[in-house]
């Protein structure tokens, strides 16, 4: 007959298995384990051909026309049709990774299929990113991106930026909280690309940059970098430095004061961004669309 130690101690072995089971159940269900850059060898030189501009240009005009779903779609395909004859087209690659987004924030339902849309933006940032060769040559070596990034250049700003804006996408609409939690590193290698971007250009992003570090440094635990106090001055900053662009306002309506529970300050500012003329503000006519209807709809 085992001993009653032996017994509890086996239960308790069977236990602690059970309770790391369901966590990787969990993990697995939640969608959360964010992976590292895998893409770097996926990348072609930029090619440009007659065909490949014609279409680019077209892909351009289909972008600023799109008022919906069905506009902002007929722009992916053609962006994707640039990379069928040019397939290292960076301004293709950083295009499709903001297009993306837009899908999966405004005309996506259900949080895999957002996720799915954010983790292609991200995709194609990355590959945006690696037209910079010193930079790929770098990740090659499993450098993971952001300790990579001093290597980046302003021709790879919008690339850095959409890549941090998929990521925090993907962290408010594509995550489980079990995934947000595995995953808030994540949050911290998102203020390097960011820092690294300012250091190219502080003005650059519309108030974009400013905005992403607030949510980065309100989210983050303290230990790691935290702090209440720099994401107050980031947001303020986002606002006051760019007024012409919706950006920073619905951002703040939007996302930081509902983070911070200060839900009149953030129907205020919905208010002020619906009641807008979208034709004085300098964001992609796309996104302003965006920005107004759902502070339209955010409305109580």
């Amino acid at each position: 007959m085992p001993s009653g130690r032996a017994t509890t101690s086996g239960g308790c072995r069977l236990q602690r298995w059970s309770v790391f089971a369901l966590l990787l159940a969990l993990l697995n269900l939640s969608g959360c384990a964010m992976r590292g850059q895998e893409n770097w060898h996926d990348v072609s030189p930029d090619r440009p051909t007659p065909v490949s501009i014609n279409l680019a240009e077209q892909a351009r005009q289909n972008f600023n026309q799109a008022l919906d779903a069905q506009g902002l779609r007929a722009a992916i395909a053609t962006y994707e049709q640039v990379l069928t004859v040019n397939p290292g087209d960076s301004q293709a690659l950083t295009a499709l990774s903001t297009q993306h987004i837009l899908l999966g924030t405004a005309y996506t339902s259900g949080r895999h299929a957002k996720s799915r849309h954010f983790l292609i933006a991200m995709d194609y940032a990355e590959r945006a990113m690696y037209s910079n060769q010193a930079f790929r040559a770098e990740v090659a070596t499993g450098t993971p991106l952001w300790d990579a990034v001093d290597l980046l250049e302003d021709d790879q700003l919008e690339a850095m930026f959409f890549w941090v804006k998929a990521l925090h996408y993907q962290f408010k609409e594509g995550l489980t909280l079990v995934g947000k939690i595995v995953n808030i590193r994540w949050m911290e290698h998102s203020l390097k690309v960011l820092e690294r971007i300012v250091e190219i250009d502080p003005e650059f992003g519309g108030g974009g940059v400013e905005f992403a570090m607030a949510i980065s440094y309100e989210v983050l635990p303290s230990r790691w970098g935290g702090s209440s106090e720099r994401a107050d001055a980031y947001m303020q900053q986002a606002v006051e430095a760019h007024p012409d662009w919706l950006l920073p306002r619905w951002a703040r309506g939007r996302y930081y004061y509902e983070i911070r529970g200060e839900p009149e300050k953030s129907q205020a500012d919905l208010a002020w961004v619906a009641s807008r003329n979208p034709r004085d503000y300098a964001d992609p006519r796309a996104w302003k669309r965006f920005f107004q209807a759902d502070a339209g709809s955010s409305l109580h």
